[in-house]
């Protein structure tokens, strides 16, 4: 017996930005021994096929889907029009350096402390209350900004 694996993917773009929808299929088949040359390769032709077009049906019946063509050979995949421009988004609104430090920045900085210093985060926090009258409970994000910048060394 020679056993014969093959196996289709296709690769699409999604409806998001930077997203993509995969659909596969695999089977494998046992044939007899005495396959060889041509009739192994037809073997291979039809089962690759038949997996192909069921991949395209599973395409092509996605509920909600849009309806694309898959590539043939090695045609390169291009997104769909989209239906209409997607909302431009606003650009955050630029931070005044004001705001509490974000909980990424108390650990970095910590961190940072702690390799610096070679403290725990207790002494750490105990060092910065008195050499720095700094809080990490109260500190801005400018404040954490400068002060991770100040154990960088920039």
């Amino acid at each position: 017996m020679i056993k014969l694996c093959a196996s289709y993917g296709l690769k699409m773009p999604a409806r998001h930005e930077y997203s993509s929808e995969s659909f596969h299929a695999s089977a494998e088949v046992e044939l007899p021994g005495n396959t060889q040359g041509q009739e192994l390769k037809a073997a291979l032709h039809s089962l690759w096929s038949d997996l192909k077009a069921a991949v395209i049906q599973q395409h092509g019946s996605g509920a909600g889907r849009p309806s694309r063509t898959p590539p043939v050979g090695n045609e390169p995949v291009s997104a769909p029009a989209p239906a209409e421009a997607p909302a431009r988004r606003e650009p955050a609104s630029r931070s005044t350096g004001t705001e509490p430090a974000s909980k990424k920045q108390i650990g970095f900085l910590l961190a940072l402390a702690r390799r610096k210093r070679n403290q725990s985060a207790e002494q750490v926090r105990t060092w910065l209350q008195a050499e720095r009258r700094q809080n990490l409970n109260t500190l801005s994000k400018a404040d954490a900004a400068a002060l991770i910048d100040e154990f960088n060394g920039n």
